[in-house]
């Protein structure tokens, strides 16, 4: 199910969810390694968010609701071309927030409302090159045993000492239901790039999932700095994936051009 308002224009129909990449990333721009991957998940009246959705998308929905997610993860091994390696300045710790949508033609993506990373030179060169919204935070990750955490506070751009975090107990592998595909399964980023609105490609392999239990959760001002309103609760959904090998493709052009914000 996508979103839709009555009266405006119909829009093509979402692609269906796949647990596998519905297309080819080609050429290769990088390859990196996520390890360590934490989900949260929350569900949200997509009146809510309608906002926050970019020129060239629309908010997707599963069951008339639609989500927020926190994912924190280690990205490592990044090479550009797949060839160049990048020892520093791809690894770090990263914690995002995301809600997901549907393009104009049909491809199921992600927003990215915050992305915020250790290592300033690529928050520097991501907001500039992709106009992707990377704050340049501590981000700590934690280890030991079955239990992993993530904390993160905001130092560039404000507001200062925004953040979130979270500690979780591992489970056991886990197969996702209808909502947990719909929120892991995606092979995209939707971005307004300079007022042209752009899709930005990737795929991995399916993910390898684990349930997990939730010890502890703070949200330091990180959702309302994105203009989110709090969760009530808890994450309906909290899941762990160890380990994935992405690839990303070049930007492609997001079909349409519905008014939006950029």
């Amino acid at each position: 199910m996508n979103d839709e308002t009555p009266g405006e224009t119909p829009h093509p129909a979402a692609e269906p969810v796949t647990v596998t990449p519905p297309r080819d990333c080609s050429p290769v721009v990088s390859t990196q390694t996520w390890q360590d991957v934490v989900f949260l998940h929350w569900p949200y009246d997509p009146e809510i968010l309608r906002h926050l959705v970019p020129a060239g998308s629309r908010l997707d929905t599963h069951e008339g609701r639609t989500w927020v997610g926190v994912v924190a993860l280690r990205l490592t091994g990044v090479r550009l071309g797949g060839l160049l390696r990048l020892p520093y300045l791809g690894d770090f710790n990263e914690v995002n927030v995301r809600i997901y949508t549907v393009g104009d033609d049909g491809r199921r993506s992600t927003v990215f409302l915050a992305m915020e990373a250790e290592r300033l030179a690529v928050v520097s060169a991501a907001r500039a090159l992709l106009r992707l919204p990377y704050s340049w935070a501590a981000v700590d990750r934690h280890r030991q045993g079955d239990i992993v955490g993530y904390r993160t506070e905001r130092r560039l751009p404000g507001p200062r000492g925004a953040g979130i975090g979270c500690t979780l107990r591992l489970g056991e592998a886990h197969m996702p239901d209808a909502a947990e595909n719909f929120f892991t399964a995606r092979w995209g980023t939707h971005t307004p790039w300079y007022g042209t609105p752009l899709y930005l490609p990737f795929a991995h392999e399916p993910w390898p999932l684990l349930t997990a239990e939730l010890l502890d959760y703070s949200d330091e001002g990180l959702f309302a700095a994105v203009g989110v309103p709090a969760p009530e609760g808890p994450p309906a959904s909290v899941l762990y994936s160890r380990e994935v090998r992405p690839r990303s493709g070049p930007p492609l052009p997001a079909a349409g051009k519905q008014a939006g914000p950029g």
